[in-house]
């Protein structure tokens, strides 16, 4: 299971980086993203600032985690989008 770089919580989310109308805006959009589902940008606004690293290639952003968080609840499938909670009992 993936591990946040900066916190290293594993409460990480997969998806897509992506340009969703070609004007230089990025957005990370969760897997899980609902067919119907209608929002201004299919995702969350990355930061303008991005790191890069020069031994290992590794590019990130950042994005608010409580925009993140609501976007997840409104427009996705959240048994997808999130990754299983380990206090949670089957």
């Amino acid at each position: 299971m993936p591990q946040c770089l900066k916190c290293q919580s594993r409460r990480v989310s997969s998806g897509m980086i992506v340009t969703p109308h070609g004007n230089g805006l990025v957005v990370f959009r969760p897997q899980g993203l609902r067919f119907f589902s209608v929002s201004a940008f299919g995702g969350t606004e990355l930061a303008v600032q991005a790191f890069a690293c020069l031994d290992c290639g590794l590019v990130w952003s950042s994005t608010p985690p409580e925009r993140l968080a609501t976007f997840i609840k409104k427009h996705c499938d959240e048994s997808q989008a999130l990754p299983p909670d380990p206090e949670q009992k089957a």
